[in-house]
Protein backbone atom coordinates (compact mmCIF):
# COMPACT_ATOMS: atom_id res chain seq x y z
CA UNK A 1 0.00 0.00 0.00
CA UNK A 2 1.43 3.36 -0.97
CA UNK A 3 1.47 5.95 1.78
CA UNK A 4 -0.69 8.30 -0.30
CA UNK A 5 -3.40 5.62 -0.69
CA UNK A 6 -3.87 5.06 3.04
CA UNK A 7 -3.44 8.76 3.80
CA UNK A 8 -6.35 9.74 1.55
CA UNK A 9 -8.67 7.42 3.52
CA UNK A 10 -7.21 7.88 7.02
CA UNK A 11 -4.58 10.57 7.46
CA UNK A 12 -2.86 9.54 10.69
CA UNK A 13 -0.23 12.30 10.35
CA UNK A 14 -2.90 14.73 11.56
CA UNK A 15 -2.92 13.21 15.04
CA UNK A 16 -0.52 12.93 17.95
CA UNK A 17 -2.48 9.89 19.15
CA UNK A 18 -5.51 7.78 18.32
CA UNK A 19 -7.60 5.41 20.39
CA UNK A 20 -9.02 1.96 19.64
CA UNK A 21 -12.31 1.23 21.40
CA UNK A 22 -13.68 -2.30 21.21
CA UNK A 23 -17.47 -2.32 21.15
CA UNK A 24 -19.35 -4.15 23.90
CA UNK A 25 -21.01 -7.35 22.68
CA UNK A 26 -24.21 -7.72 24.71
CA UNK A 27 -24.67 -11.36 23.66
CA UNK A 28 -21.13 -12.17 24.78
CA UNK A 29 -21.70 -10.46 28.11
CA UNK A 30 -24.71 -12.63 29.00
CA UNK A 31 -23.91 -15.92 27.25
CA UNK A 32 -20.11 -16.10 27.07
CA UNK A 33 -20.31 -16.79 23.32
CA UNK A 34 -17.45 -15.11 21.44
CA UNK A 35 -19.00 -12.57 19.08
CA UNK A 36 -17.20 -10.98 16.16
CA UNK A 37 -15.04 -8.14 17.50
CA UNK A 38 -15.89 -4.64 16.37
CA UNK A 39 -13.79 -1.54 16.96
CA UNK A 40 -13.97 2.22 16.56
CA UNK A 41 -10.82 4.26 15.94
CA UNK A 42 -11.07 7.72 17.52
CA UNK A 43 -8.92 10.81 17.45
CA UNK A 44 -7.69 12.62 20.55
CA UNK A 45 -10.96 14.59 20.69
CA UNK A 46 -13.07 11.42 20.76
CA UNK A 47 -14.29 11.71 17.16
CA UNK A 48 -14.61 8.43 15.23
CA UNK A 49 -12.20 8.42 12.27
CA UNK A 50 -12.33 4.75 11.21
CA UNK A 51 -13.95 1.41 11.99
CA UNK A 52 -12.56 -2.13 12.21
CA UNK A 53 -14.36 -5.44 12.29
CA UNK A 54 -13.44 -9.08 12.71
CA UNK A 55 -14.19 -11.29 9.71
CA UNK A 56 -13.89 -14.74 11.29
CA UNK A 57 -16.82 -17.15 11.00
CA UNK A 58 -19.27 -18.01 13.76
CA UNK A 59 -18.00 -21.60 13.71
CA UNK A 60 -14.44 -20.45 14.38
CA UNK A 61 -15.56 -18.34 17.30
CA UNK A 62 -17.79 -21.13 18.66
CA UNK A 63 -15.21 -23.92 18.57
CA UNK A 64 -11.93 -21.99 18.91
CA UNK A 65 -13.06 -19.10 21.09
CA UNK A 66 -10.26 -16.70 21.90
CA UNK A 67 -7.77 -19.19 20.37
CA UNK A 68 -8.99 -18.45 16.83
CA UNK A 69 -6.67 -16.86 14.30
CA UNK A 70 -7.18 -13.15 13.91
CA UNK A 71 -8.80 -11.56 10.87
CA UNK A 72 -9.55 -7.83 10.90
CA UNK A 73 -10.70 -5.35 8.24
CA UNK A 74 -10.01 -1.63 8.76
CA UNK A 75 -12.34 0.75 6.93
CA UNK A 76 -12.87 4.49 6.70
CA UNK A 77 -15.99 6.08 8.20
CA UNK A 78 -17.53 5.97 4.72
CA UNK A 79 -16.88 2.22 4.46
CA UNK A 80 -13.89 2.26 2.11
CA UNK A 81 -11.29 -0.46 2.84
CA UNK A 82 -7.97 0.85 4.22
CA UNK A 83 -6.16 -2.35 5.21
CA UNK A 84 -6.82 -5.88 6.41
CA UNK A 85 -4.99 -8.20 8.78
CA UNK A 86 -4.87 -11.99 8.74
CA UNK A 87 -3.08 -14.26 11.18
CA UNK A 88 -1.22 -17.26 9.73
CA UNK A 89 0.07 -20.32 11.55
CA UNK A 90 3.79 -20.39 12.20
CA UNK A 91 6.36 -21.93 14.50
CA UNK A 92 7.12 -21.03 17.19
CA UNK A 93 4.80 -18.02 16.73
CA UNK A 94 2.15 -17.13 14.19
CA UNK A 95 2.59 -14.33 11.64
CA UNK A 96 0.19 -11.47 10.96
CA UNK A 97 0.08 -10.41 7.32
CA UNK A 98 -1.22 -6.93 6.45
CA UNK A 99 -2.87 -6.36 3.07
CA UNK A 100 -3.78 -3.24 1.10
CA UNK A 101 -7.40 -2.53 0.01
CA UNK A 102 -7.07 -4.74 -3.10
CA UNK A 103 -5.59 -7.69 -1.20
CA UNK A 104 -1.89 -7.24 -1.94
CA UNK A 105 0.44 -8.15 0.97
CA UNK A 106 2.27 -5.14 2.36
CA UNK A 107 4.02 -6.02 5.61
CA UNK A 108 4.21 -8.64 8.35
CA UNK A 109 4.06 -8.64 12.12
CA UNK A 110 5.96 -11.45 13.82
CA UNK A 111 6.44 -12.21 17.49
CA UNK A 112 10.02 -12.81 18.64
CA UNK A 113 11.04 -15.15 21.41
CA UNK A 114 12.17 -13.28 24.53
CA UNK A 115 12.35 -14.08 28.21
CA UNK A 116 10.27 -11.85 30.48
CA UNK A 117 9.30 -9.58 27.58
CA UNK A 118 6.86 -9.56 24.69
CA UNK A 119 8.69 -8.65 21.50
CA UNK A 120 7.45 -8.17 17.95
CA UNK A 121 8.93 -7.00 14.66
CA UNK A 122 7.16 -5.35 11.72
CA UNK A 123 8.80 -5.34 8.31
CA UNK A 124 7.99 -5.09 4.62
CA UNK A 125 8.15 -2.84 1.54
CA UNK A 126 11.91 -2.50 2.01
CA UNK A 127 11.39 -0.06 4.89
CA UNK A 128 13.34 -0.28 8.16
CA UNK A 129 12.14 -2.83 10.68
CA UNK A 130 9.89 -1.58 13.47
CA UNK A 131 10.37 -3.25 16.85
CA UNK A 132 7.79 -3.51 19.62
CA UNK A 133 8.73 -4.35 23.21
CA UNK A 134 6.32 -5.00 26.05
CA UNK A 135 7.90 -5.43 29.50
CA UNK A 136 6.31 -8.34 31.37
CA UNK A 137 6.07 -6.27 34.54
CA UNK A 138 4.23 -3.50 32.66
CA UNK A 139 1.71 -5.75 30.90
CA UNK A 140 -0.44 -2.93 29.55
CA UNK A 141 2.39 -1.02 27.80
CA UNK A 142 4.21 -1.67 24.50
CA UNK A 143 7.02 0.58 23.26
CA UNK A 144 7.57 1.04 19.52
CA UNK A 145 11.01 1.76 18.00
CA UNK A 146 12.50 2.16 14.55
CA UNK A 147 16.23 1.78 14.90
CA UNK A 148 17.24 3.66 18.05
CA UNK A 149 14.30 6.07 17.83
CA UNK A 150 11.13 5.62 19.83
CA UNK A 151 8.27 6.44 17.48
CA UNK A 152 5.27 5.32 19.49
CA UNK A 153 3.63 3.64 22.45
CA UNK A 154 0.62 1.33 22.70
CA UNK A 155 -1.16 1.32 26.05
CA UNK A 156 -4.23 -0.55 27.21
CA UNK A 157 -6.62 1.71 29.08
CA UNK A 158 -8.68 0.64 32.06
CA UNK A 159 -12.27 0.25 30.80
CA UNK A 160 -14.00 0.24 34.18
CA UNK A 161 -14.40 -2.59 36.65
CA UNK A 162 -17.69 -3.83 35.16
CA UNK A 163 -16.43 -4.04 31.58
CA UNK A 164 -13.10 -5.50 32.63
CA UNK A 165 -14.79 -8.31 34.54
CA UNK A 166 -17.73 -9.05 32.24
CA UNK A 167 -16.56 -8.33 28.69
CA UNK A 168 -13.55 -8.16 26.35
CA UNK A 169 -14.37 -4.54 25.43
CA UNK A 170 -10.82 -3.21 25.60
CA UNK A 171 -9.50 0.27 24.86
CA UNK A 172 -6.02 1.14 23.62
CA UNK A 173 -4.14 4.41 23.18
CA UNK A 174 -1.77 4.57 20.21
CA UNK A 175 0.63 7.44 20.84
CA UNK A 176 2.78 8.74 17.99
CA UNK A 177 5.59 9.97 20.18
CA UNK A 178 7.78 11.05 17.25
CA UNK A 179 6.22 14.02 15.40
CA UNK A 180 8.11 13.07 12.23
CA UNK A 181 6.72 9.51 12.11
CA UNK A 182 5.24 9.13 8.63
CA UNK A 183 1.90 7.66 7.55
CA UNK A 184 3.07 4.08 7.04
CA UNK A 185 4.77 3.94 10.44
CA UNK A 186 1.58 5.17 12.08
CA UNK A 187 -0.62 2.73 10.18
CA UNK A 188 1.60 -0.15 11.28
CA UNK A 189 1.33 0.96 14.89
CA UNK A 190 -2.45 1.14 14.57
CA UNK A 191 -2.66 -2.39 13.12
CA UNK A 192 -0.34 -3.58 15.88
CA UNK A 193 -2.94 -2.37 18.38
CA UNK A 194 -5.40 -5.00 17.11
CA UNK A 195 -2.71 -7.69 17.40
CA UNK A 196 -1.99 -6.69 21.01
CA UNK A 197 -5.68 -6.90 21.85
CA UNK A 198 -6.19 -10.36 20.35
CA UNK A 199 -2.98 -11.94 21.63
CA UNK A 200 -2.95 -10.60 25.16
CA UNK A 201 -6.39 -9.36 26.14
CA UNK A 202 -9.05 -11.18 24.11
CA UNK A 203 -10.64 -13.72 26.44
CA UNK A 204 -8.48 -12.06 29.12
CA UNK A 205 -5.32 -13.09 27.32
CA UNK A 206 -5.00 -15.69 24.59
CA UNK A 207 -1.42 -16.39 25.47
CA UNK A 208 -1.45 -15.69 29.20
CA UNK A 209 2.23 -15.05 29.86
CA UNK A 210 2.85 -14.27 26.22
CA UNK A 211 4.67 -17.52 25.41
CA UNK A 212 1.95 -19.51 23.67
CA UNK A 213 3.76 -21.31 20.82
CA UNK A 214 2.22 -21.17 17.36
CA UNK A 215 0.12 -18.24 18.43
Amino acid sequence: MRSTDSQQLLDLTRYSSVRIDQRVEVLEMFTGFEGANGYDVLDQDGQVIAHAAESTSGMQRLFLGSGRFESIELRSTSGDPIASLKERWGFPFSTHQIFDPVGQPQFQIRQRFALFQRRFAIWGDGSPEIRIKGPMFRPWTFWVHEGNTQIGKITKRFSGIGKEMMTDADKFDIEFTSPIAHQEQRLRMLMMGFVVDMKFFEGKGRSGSGFRFGN
